[in-house]
């Protein structure tokens, strides 16, 4: 499974799967960079800090999760670390703007 930003058409799939409770939108941003930003209301929220110190979400091992930070890069390596803990179908989805410009038009 690759660590890098998902495809335009996956991330059309992603929020399809989001909208309908098929999946979830697990933002890693911290509290103030989703004040300043925004944030998806649908997301799970949970800072990066925590998975730097170990912590996960409490989510089913098997679940479909996008993850989603500003730009992509805390995004990815959450995604690295949810896998190496046995999480199956973790994707990085990119930044904030990136979902926003698919949500929107969705």
């Amino acid at each position: 499974m690759s660590h890098a930003k998902i495809t335009s058409k996956e991330l059309q799939e992603a929020c399809e799967k989001i909208n309908v409770g098929q999946a979830v939108l697990l933002d890693v941003r911290a509290q103030w960079e989703r004040e300043e930003e925004g944030y998806e209301p649908k997301a799970m929220h949970m800072d990066y800090e925590l998975f730097t110190e170990g912590k996960l979400p409490d989510l089913p091992k098997d679940a479909t999760i996008y993850v989603h930070c500003k730009a992509g890069g805390r995004a990815g390596v959450v995604a690295q670390v949810m896998q190496a803990h046995g999480f199956k179908n973790v994707f990085n989805l990119g930044g904030y703007k990136d979902w926003c410009s698919v949500a929107r038009a969705a």
